[in-house]
């Protein structure tokens, strides 16, 4: 079961970073290949929220992919999980969730995220390049995450005529 992790501080509160992180209509601002989300039902930040997440992949074909909230508790943890049944994923993941603990620090948030996929079949042989690419998604993400926090103080500081 490929589960990976990483972590970074980000330059904003945990209730900030919640905000964020639990609204599905904000995914595309921060977690990679999100191009949109649909069909949102439920409250942002709270249990049981669904969403179509439309990604874009590399050969330029768009994916739909559902998605549910699975835990939440705020401002330091929020998770969801692939909706796998009835889809062609289904054959080769028994699971696929993404985890995302805060806590304060003092520069802002500690941010860890976290993916649990785990594999079915003969898919079992792919976790190896599984770990790599998802390492490679969340570093991404967090990136972005911190990006993003950056450019709303650029954008509060612009409009401050203080600032």
């Amino acid at each position: 079961m490929p589960t990976v992790s990483r972590k970074r501080t980000v330059p904003a509160t945990p209730e900030s970073v919640y905000d964020l992180i639990s609204d599905p209509a904000r995914l595309a601002e921060w977690w990679p290949r999100v191009v949109r989300v649909e069909d949102v039902a439920g409250r942002a930040g709270t249990e049981r929220t669904r969403w179509t997440s439309v990604l874009g992949a590399d050969s330029g074909r768009m994916l739909r992919l559902d998605f549910r909230c699975t835990g939440a508790t705020r401002p330091e943890r929020y998770e969801w999980e692939h909706e796998l049944e009835g889809t062609p994923y289904e054959s080769h993941l028994a699971r696929q969730a993404v985890e995302v603990r805060i806590a304060e620090s003092d520069e802002g948030s500690e941010v860890n995220l976290t993916t649990v996929n785990s594999l079915r079949g003969t898919a079992k042989i792919a976790g190896f390049s599984m770990r790599k690419g998802q390492r490679d998604l969340l570093e991404e993400a967090l990136d972005s995450l911190c990006e993003a926090f950056r450019e709303a103080e650029a954008g509060d500081a612009a409009g401050d005529p203080d600032g």
